[in-house]
């Protein structure tokens, strides 16, 4: 299924885009490396770069006031400045990027994306971070899931088109159904903000997303307790087309950040320095997932 996202929202996000492309072109140029841009072919150095952001994964990436924001935001403009190049961003949904990246819509997707087997079929990936799924569910419910067998019987809200539902699709049939337990009750949303007001309002027990997502939601909203459970541990970051020039160059980008620091201090800024943290910049394809 695919929802795209609102005119209102989606001309806000591209005027923020447009400005942020054009005062990146305007003022990068004392803040270029001249390899990592030369490294980039000719076409991107001329037409810049098409950022597909998901809308609604906060502290990620998400739109606020029509802003584009998030450490992964800030991330996608500091590599912009390193390379030299305008990224002309635009937000979507979540489930309109792969599609869009394959068909060059976008050159690189800014997303979160789990890197899973399924995904390094069609994509190359440059992890910003390592994160396990998370479980959420309203402060007062006496849920005590501390491994994955306790999530069988449970509703469970997860985003359309999330690595987590494939996960926990695998979990229920593993783990619930063969030993004649109640199967997990999946149910997918098409935002993330309909799964976790399904159970914000009552319709469904508890919300899976990746760990670092929800325990922002918690301290922002108040209104939910983390489960002592986190699993299935994966990279995630940024996609683009299996064997695109533009994989390597911003993988040496963001190790050009972690050397100088400012990697860590855009993770500090959103609160999200802690755990699974990298020390070194990859890129994962299908011939070398786990490099």
């Amino acid at each position: 299924m695919t929802r795209l996202i609102g005119k209102p929202l989606r001309l806000a996000a591209l005027l923020a885009g447009a400005a942020i492309a054009t005062a990146l072109a305007a003022t990068t140029a004392g803040a270029v490396d001249k390899k990592l841009h030369d490294a980039l072919p000719a076409n991107y150095q001329k037409d810049g770069i098409n950022v597909a952001v998901f809308n609604d994964w906060p502290p990620d990436e998400f739109v606020e006031n029509g802003e584009l924001k998030g450490w992964s935001v800030d991330m996608a403009k500091a590599m912009s400045e390193r390379l030299g190049i305008p990224f002309k961003f635009e937000a979507t949904s979540f489930d309109i990027i792969i599609p869009g990246l394959a068909s060059k819509r976008f050159d690189a997707g800014f997303s979160s994306f789990g890197v899973t087997p399924e995904r390094l079929q069609v994509l190359d990936f440059v992890p910003q971070r390592k994160e396990g799924t998370g479980y959420a569910f309203l402060k007062g419910k006496d849920f005590k899931i501390e491994a994955e067998k306790d999530l069988c019987g449970h509703s469970v809200a997860l985003l359309t088109g999330a690595w987590d539902f494939q996960y926990l699709t695998k979990v229920s049939a593993d783990t619930c159904i063969s030993a004649s337990l109640k199967a997990i009750d999946l149910q997918q949303f098409t935002s993330q903000n309909a799964a976790e007001l399904a159970v914000s309002s009552g319709r469904v027990e508890i919300v899976a997303a990746g760990s670092a997502k929800l325990a922002y939601l918690a301290k922002q909203t108040g209104k939910y307790d983390m489960a002592r459970l986190v699993s299935n541990a994966v990279y995630n970051g940024i996609g683009v087309r299996k064997g695109d020039p533009l994989g390597p160059a911003l993988k040496d980008a963001l190790q050009a950040m972690m050397d100088d620091g400012s990697y860590k201090s855009i993770m500090a800024k959103w609160g999200v320095d802690g755990a699974g943290m990298l020390d070194k910049a990859v890129l994962a394809t299908k011939d070398n997932p786990n490099p």
